[in-house]
């Protein structure tokens, strides 16, 4: 705690410090546990401080008092969120040792939902907050959040967020709308490497793959090309049995616009198979890589990309309900979803203290007693 306050006294603070009441680190620390401690917007923070205000005060100078509602939501506007995630970031690091490199990144982006309204005769119409999330497989965290301009998409933002971290050596994912030879350079030019999907979006390029991977070509590969691999495994999923086959070629050459695509290596499919008991159902999706023929990386890298949306996006809005967040202030809802983003990479790793139950019962479980929740914490921290 004592660290994390250090750190963040690193932060910009705008301020006038001859009209500054409250300190900044008291504001993003007490939200920090109130978040953790079950509380989900800025009403909710303030009911937590005014009720835990004691407490508190035995580890935060609290100098102002107890801040009301729009002062946390007015405080949090002003903090640069580059500079907070860094330090969330760093923070969250530093209970790892594994290496930096050797990870599987996933990039996608999310639309807080609360923070749109409609047009009417008060006020303009207002789009919701997106945000383009940097998701490591290996640290279980976010590694990294780029805010999506409302005027435009996801695809200028990826390189963007690629320099928000460690590219070199990890491999990065995202879905098709990104794919474009930009993001895929981008990539390359930071030491990195890529497994992304080709759809519609490419025309021809979607087309030649189709027509690349025909019936004949698959049986090709599954029986042991030279330039080629193979890989299946079967899953239970409810009454239906799914049968996943990756194949993965270094044969290139073909396509007349390789240069196009930086470090084009590889090219491959994933052949889906539903089986219900009464029918089949058969999906293909197409993917190109910047990796040489390694079948395991390529299709954990498939796989999962879905962890962005599993283990990050759905506990937003499932775990934090951030969905029902309505603050209008965009740069005040970013940094709560960056607290929220902490506190929940803060959660997986003591979820293994709470005999691995749901994430949402481990807030509620802490908000129970708080100051034992705040020890027991800090102590599996301590000793990870």
């Amino acid at each position: 705690m004592k660290r994390l306050k250090e750190n963040l006294k690193g932060l910009t603070d705008t301020r006038m410090k001859n009209k500054t009441k409250f300190k900044i680190w008291d504001i993003i620390i007490s939200t920090i546990l109130a978040v953790l401690f079950n509380s989900n917007d800025w009403q909710e923070i303030h009911d937590f401080v005014v009720n835990h205000y004691s407490w508190l005060r035995e580890f935060l100078l609290m100098t102002g008092g107890i801040p009301c509602t729009k002062t946390y939501e007015r405080v949090f506007a002003i903090i640069n969120a580059n500079e907070l995630e860094n330090i969330f970031t760093d923070f969250l690091m530093s209970f790892s040792i594994s290496e930096l490199e050797g990870d599987i990144i996933n990039l996608d982006g999310r639309v807080s939902k609360g923070s749109s309204r409609n047009e009417t005769m008060y006020h303009k119409k207002e789009k919701p907050l997106n945000v383009l999330s940097a998701y490591s497989n290996k640290y279980g965290i976010c590694l990294a959040s780029e805010t999506i301009d409302e005027k435009t998409n996801e695809i200028p933002t990826i390189p963007e967020i690629l320099k928000r971290f460690n590219v070199k050596g990890n491999v990065i994912t995202w879905d098709a709308l990104n794919t474009q030879t930009a993001n895929v350079e981008a990539v390359i030019d930071l030491k990195g490497d890529y497994v992304v999907p080709i759809k519609r979006n490419q025309g021809n390029f979607y087309n030649d793959l189709i027509l690349y991977f025909d019936e004949k070509r698959l049986e090709t590969i599954k029986a042991g090309n030279s330039k080629s691999a193979y890989l299946n495994y079967y899953e239970k999923r409810g009454q239906n049995t799914i049968h996943y086959e990756y194949y993965q070629t270094e044969d290139v050459k073909w396509y007349f616009d390789k240069d196009k695509w930086k470090k084009l290596n590889s090219i491959g499919l994933v052949k889906k198979t539903i089986d219900n008991g009464k029918e089949e159902k058969i999906e293909y999706r197409y993917y190109i890589s910047s990796l040489f023929l390694n079948i395991e990386l390529f299709s954990n890298s498939i796989r999962n990309h879905w962890s962005v949306e599993n283990k990050l996006h759905w506990h937003l809005d499932f775990t934090f309900k951030q969905d029902k967040n309505t603050t209008m202030n965009k740069k005040a809802l970013m940094n709560l979803e960056l607290i929220n983003k902490f506190c929940l990479g803060i959660l997986n790793k003591i979820k293994p203290f709470y005999q691995n139950i749901s994430l949402k019962r481990i807030r509620k479980i802490l908000s129970y007693n708080f100051e034992k929740g705040l020890i027991d914490i800090v102590c599996y921290l301590s000793l990870s």
